[in-house]
């Protein structure tokens, strides 16, 4: 197998991070968002990523909005998996958006997953790939083949409680404290039992919205 295909672990990804501040692992992604000085100048920025992204055949995901660009990386043909292509590509453009006076703002890539509460997840699984056409993910979750819409993941709970749904906004690390704080101040502290840097909010039928810091990687250096 091709060295620049072959997929990447935690520890690798997490060493070849520590040199790119702006990116971070997501949902077996690279992410990055770069805000710059004026719309014209993101316009410009994004000349640069399709010229970049055509020279060494790699196919980002790109979401341009106003003056700001997020960006998603992973090798589509190797699974949707992140590859030493996807790092080679993400060194570059760091390099580039610094020459282009770009700010990194990973803290505005957030991410929303629908959970929905069931006695028996594989009994439901088939069911919404087949109507949402959408395949398994690398954690067992579905996934949009396009990356363009939310993932849905099954939580097994007692019956009681089934069918319920949720709904988890996953943020950055350094953004999370910020926005439990936001969200304190409007709806309560909430549940923090649920998981480690997670906290649940259920509104008048149980319904939960979970506030979920992403996962933290081995060797990652500590956000402030």
């Amino acid at each position: 197998m091709d060295s620049n295909n072959r997929v990447l672990d935690n520890y690798e990804i997490s060493r070849a991070l520590k040199n790119m501040p702006s990116w971070h692992q997501r949902h077996g992604s690279l992410i990055c968002a770069w805000s710059f000085a004026t719309s014209r100048e993101a316009v410009d920025f994004l000349g640069i990523i399709a010229e970049a992204a055509e020279l060494h055949a790699h196919h980002p995901d790109v979401d341009w909005r106003y003056n700001t660009i997020f960006l998603t990386l992973s090798s589509h043909d190797a699974g949707s998996e992140i590859t030493a292509r996807d790092l080679y590509l993400a060194a570059l453009l760091e390099v580039a958006a610094a020459d282009s006076g770009a700010l990194a703002v990973p803290h505005r890539h957030q991410d929303l997953n629908l959970c929905l509460e069931t006695q028996d997840p594989e009994a439901l699984a088939g069911f919404w790939v087949q109507s949402l056409g959408y395949r398994q993910g690398r954690d067992g979750d579905l996934v949009d083949p396009e990356r363009r819409n939310p993932s849905l993941w099954f939580a097994q709970v007692p019956d009681a409680t089934a069918g319920r749904i949720g709904v988890e906004r996953l943020v950055a690390r350094s953004e999370f404290a910020a926005a439990h704080s936001k969200l304190e101040q409007v709806i309560g502290a909430g549940d923090d039992s649920y998981a480690q840097d997670a906290v649940a909010y259920l509104d008048g039928q149980g319904n939960r919205v979970l506030l979920s810091a992403e996962p933290e990687l081995p060797g990652q250096p500590q956000e402030f």
